[in-house]
């Protein structure tokens, strides 16, 4: 499926089907926590998964970037899951995710999650940019959503964030409950918030219309009105829909 561009803010749009954010003035595509090593993480604890994920997260990084010619792919954090040291596996995903970027003509850089422990190791090797705790990029606050927002953040006008890998629970008909990734955008008291869903298919996060906002992950979004924000769906690969603000849900 070729990439299209839903505008949500001036200068920014969704990269649909794919869950990453397209900065366009920049030329510049935006994804979040892609939890390289969470497979094999679950393969130790005796959890199979049938189809390996990592390609998958290849793709969703890719294909919009040679699709809509992007220069640069900034990732919000939790670039890598384990906590510690990186595993040999992570070691590897990590590296080949580096070398695909780069291989189809643009560069990687790194906002510093909390899972991003050691990462520093990896990146020094690769000559990898790595910003923390933010980066400013035309007017836009990049950072991936973990800690309180300190002096600089604050003045932030659009913040682009992860960490919450934000989810829409809906009941069908006979009560089964679905979940489905989502964007969050929306005015947030005097800033715009821009929230992206996790690259990792195994990483499925809050049910952001049905968790206490008390228990969300993000301390900026446990501090924030929430309720106007309005929800992008997402199938990554098929379709984005849009759905009423969460107040309405």
């Amino acid at each position: 499926m070729v990439t299209e561009t839903i505008k949500i803010a001036k200068g920014l749009s969704i990269a649909s089907p794919w869950p990453a954010l397209f900065i366009e003035k920049e030329n510049m595509l935006i994804v979040s926590d892609l939890h390289l090593g969470l497979e094999d993480e679950q393969e130790s604890k005796g959890i199979h998964i049938p189809t390996s994920i990592f390609p998958k997260i290849v793709n969703s990084v890719l294909t919009p970037v040679k699709d809509l010619g992007c220069n640069e792919v900034v990732i919000l954090g939790d670039f890598k899951h384990e906590f510690g040291k990186p595993s040999e596996a992570e070691w590897y995903s990590v590296k080949k995710m580096i070398r695909s970027i780069r291989e189809i003509g643009a560069e990687p850089s790194i906002v510093r999650g909390n899972h991003d422990n050691y990462i520093i190791l990896i990146l020094k090797e690769m000559n990898v940019k790595l910003s923390q705790p933010s980066l400013s990029i035309n007017g836009f606050t990049l950072l991936h959503g973990h800690l309180e927002l300190g002096e600089k953040e604050e003045k932030a006008k659009h913040i682009i964030m992860g960490h919450e890998h934000p989810s829409i629970a809906i009941k069908d008909d006979l009560g089964v409950k679905h979940r489905f990734k989502a964007f969050l955008n929306g005015e947030v008291g005097e800033r715009t918030i821009t929230v992206l869903p996790s690259t990792s298919p195994l990483a499925c996060g809050s049910d952001i219309n049905e968790t206490l906002q008390k228990d969300l992950l993000s301390p900026i979004l446990q501090k924030s009105p929430l309720n106007d924000l309005v929800p992008y769906v997402i199938e990554i690969g098929t379709a984005v829909k849009r759905f009423p603000r969460l107040g309405s849900l």
